[in-house]
């Protein structure tokens, strides 16, 4: 026994045919986990030891995470006679300790092994079950057997008086005869006072009083709590029962290789690409439930079950509803914090491509490379996914960009052949690790705000930034065509890149920086403002005022910024090339910080089109003129090429922010290295046209329009601008230099 049981700490002890029948097997789908074998070990270790003996065990840890599942493992691994009590929140001494009953007639006689069958059950059909497996009888015999016992009960030709019983709860039982106890969720019990009871019988050679003596604990009795952490009607466990807990165990979601293990074994599916997907989605899921404190679960209960109902033939994108989101909340508002995650993370347009390259390679078709792509002129644009798995029709595109906005709002990932993915593009989820940051105070870079922070503040000006973007583009030839604000997710990863491109950018920033700030200090009038409750120098004539007014503050030549600066960057496909896009994203990185070190109101904005038949324009805002500048650094390495450019659109909206400002000076930055180009047929005059009607609408309001060209179509951007607006920036390697020196004449 001892080399298929090494861990068995019950060698010579004698069970009874019920007791052999309570101890776990296992079955072939379980999974042996790092916390099972720890614990065992220890357990096996210790047993002989009276002073050091693992004898209470704690597991605490979120639904779905598989304490019970562990606590039957131990069962099998120790083998020792498993039991469970679920606690409730009435539970009261009687329910731990027994309670006085009346006798059953012959409970003495024929019945005891029963009538002990009875007790554990906690259902009719739990106690069915025990009758046919302990007389090996089938299920209608077990229910005649039964019947007998209820009518003996019941006869009313029995005139006996009727007698009382001591019957100890299981909790006793498990203690008295040293079974393997699991106690699950006691923290939802409201009398405090109840489990303090159990406090000595929890020591060992502990003892209990009941109202028939005294119990002792059984030196082979182990026993396993299992509680939930921080869900809705749990208290904390009690200080004095969680100090008599030898060994307890932090219960997560297990990392993505395990769960799909697991899910593996559990329903014989296969395909690690869907597997890993789903794992990813899951833990998800139970990320952003938490952190919004919406009180459901997602577990490896829904895992399992959703990874079966797509073995079955079900779709993944449909099913995910009644099998995972649905288990976690139906109240609309948290549904649509879930689903704005998911679209967010890319992983539903992930799970769905693995669908898609399967019918690709069985119809055997050929991927044409980028060179060729791009040499054609073939852009591909894949079918957005959505949490209802259905392809948008082309009407969803004529939809008021009401309803685009306030529905789902998503990062779209787009399959396009003329743009290769990069690895450090993909989020990195495959080791279990969640791409939600937790910072100390000495890591957020100089910003008043955690990243959790830094997300709540995002969430709500995204809708406030949608409903001012529709209203901008209203009377447009923009205002049908689906038009969503974004705002950048900010990780971890993001904020370590961030560094290494402040580091990039820093020394020709503070360089100009300091030039400027001179040239401003000495543009300081020698004239002074009187009676101001701060300033440049103490007026002691004023103290006879009485009105605190002691200073005298010198005139700045303008009391409002001489600068306000937009800047515009394309983030269409071909950025990809020649390194474009991490040239523009050091360009509006030095741009952001040198505003910030001149006091210059400030605004980053990125675009694309077509990344869905529904989302005919997404924008990307990096930085409004009302943001401070945490995290500005993180954000901008979140750029990348993506499909379309539809110019007219972030040309006009950033425009209508400038004109909004009040500074001196305002100019509109415009980053791009190609004509813009979008579905169905924003191109050649069409678009020409769009984007010299906003010149002219906004040169009228004093707005500043400078086009900086950084790829082949320097000539086109040229006339579409006129000569006066353009500047070429031919030289990539310089091109956030050059850009700061263009701004710095304007100061």
């Amino acid at each position: 026994m001892t080399e298929t049981m090494p861990y068995s700490v019950t060698e010579g002890r004698h069970f009874s045919k019920m007791e052999q029948q309570m101890i776990w097997r296992k079955p072939s789908s379980h999974q042996t986990s790092q916390e099972e074998l720890r614990i065992a070990s220890e357990i096996k270790l210790n047993w002989e030891d009276p002073e050091m003996k693992v004898m209470n065990v704690l597991l605490e840890g979120d639904a779905g995470s598989g304490k019970t599942q562990l606590a039957r493992a131990l069962s099998a691994d120790l083998q020792l006679p498993y039991t469970k009590v679920t606690c409730f929140a009435d539970m009261d001494k009687t329910d731990v300790f027994g309670a006085l009953l009346p006798v059953v007639t012959a409970d003495d006689e024929v019945d005891n092994e029963l009538l002990e069958a009875i007790y554990q059950a906690d259902c009719l059909e739990g106690v069915l079950e025990l009758i046919a497996r302990h007389y090996s009888i089938s299920q209608e015999k077990a229910r005649e057997r039964f019947a007998e016992l209820i009518q003996r009960v019941t006869d009313e030709a029995d005139n006996r008086p009727i007698q009382y019983k001591f019957y100890p709860s299981e909790i006793v039982r498990a203690i008295e005869k040293g079974y393997l106890l699991e106690i699950q969720e006691p923290t939802v019990i409201r009398d405090a006072s109840v489990l303090v009871a159990l406090n000595s019988a929890l020591e060992n050679n502990g003892i209990l009083n009941i109202p028939t003596g005294i119990i002792r604990r059984h030196p082979d009795c182990v026993v396993v709590i299992t509680t939930n952490r921080n869900y809705q009607g749990n208290r904390p466990l009690n200080e004095s029962l969680r100090d008599r807990v030898q060994h307890a165990e932090k219960m997560d979601l297990p990392s993505i290789e395990v769960m799909t293990e697991r899910a593996q074994a559990k329903t014989d599916f296969n395909d690690t690409r869907y597997l890993e997907t789903m794992a990813k989605i899951i833990r998800l899921l139970d990320e952003i439930a938490k952190a919004n404190a919406i009180k459901g679960v997602a577990g490896m209960r829904s895992y399992f079950f959703w990874v079966n109902s797509l073995k079955q033939g079900q779709d993944p994108l449909a099913s995910i509803f009644p099998k995972v989101l649905y288990k976690i909340t139906t109240e609309e508002n948290e549904l649509s914090i879930l689903s704005n995650a998911l679209d967010e993370s890319g992983l539903l347009v992930e799970l769905q491509q693995i669908e898609s390259k399967e019918i690709i390679q069985q119809n055997k078709g050929r991927v044409i490379s980028a060179e060729e792509a791009d040499k054609r002129n073939i852009t591909r644009e894949a079918e957005q996914a959505t949490l209802t798995g259905e392809a948008l029709d082309e009407s969803n595109s004529t939809n008021e960009p009401d309803q685009e906005a306030d529905s789902i709002e998503k990062e779209s990932t787009v399959v396009s052949s003329k743009v290769e993915e990069t690895s450090d593009m993909k989020r990195n989820t495959s080791d279990g690790k969640s791409e939600k940051a937790v910072m100390s105070e000495n890591d957020k870079t100089g910003s008043n705000f955690s990243l959790d922070e830094m997300a709540e503040w995002d969430k709500q000006q995204r809708k406030e930034l949608n409903r001012e973007t529709r209203a901008v583009l209203k009377d447009t030839v923009h205002a049908r065509e689906g038009t969503i604000v974004h705002r950048p997710k900010v990780t971890a990863e993001a904020v370590d890149k961030g560094k290494e491109l402040t580091r990039i950018v820093l020394p020709e920033v503070e360089s100009l920086s300091r030039v400027i700030n001179d040239l401003l200090e000495k543009e300081e009038s020698t004239d002074y403002s009187k009676g101001k409750y701060y300033g440049s120098r103490f007026n002691p004539s004023r103290v006879a005022y009485g009105d605190l007014r002691n200073f005298d503050k010198r005139n700045p030549p303008s009391e409002q910024p001489s600068l306000a600066l937009a800047v515009r960057v394309d983030e269409s496909g071909s950025m990809v090339r020649e390194e474009r896009i991490e040239k523009a994203k050091q360009a509006a990185l030095a741009l952001g910080l040198f505003a910030e070190k001149t006091n210059i109101p400030f605004t980053l904005y990125g675009d694309s089109a077509d990344v869905s038949q529904r989302e005919k324009t997404s924008l990307y805002s990096y930085k409004e003129f009302n943001d401070s500048y945490d995290f500005l650094a993180a954000k901008i390495t979140t750029m990348k090429p993506r499909q379309n450019n539809r110019d007219g659109v972030p040309l006009r909206l950033l425009a209508e922010k400038l004109s909004n400002e009040t500074a001196d000076t305002k100019i509109l930055l415009n980053i791009s290295d190609g004509q813009p180009k979008a579905l169905p047929d924003y191109t050649a005059r069409k678009a020409e046209a769009d984007i010299q009607q906003v010149l002219s609408d906004y040169e009228r309001k004093r707005i500043i329009f400078i086009a900086c060209a950084i790829g082949e179509d320097k000539e086109s951007i040229k006339n579409i601008y006129g000569e006066d607006r353009f500047v070429d920036i031919s030289d990539l390697a310089t091109m956030p230099q050059q850009l700061l020196q263009l701004i710095g004449r304007f100061i």
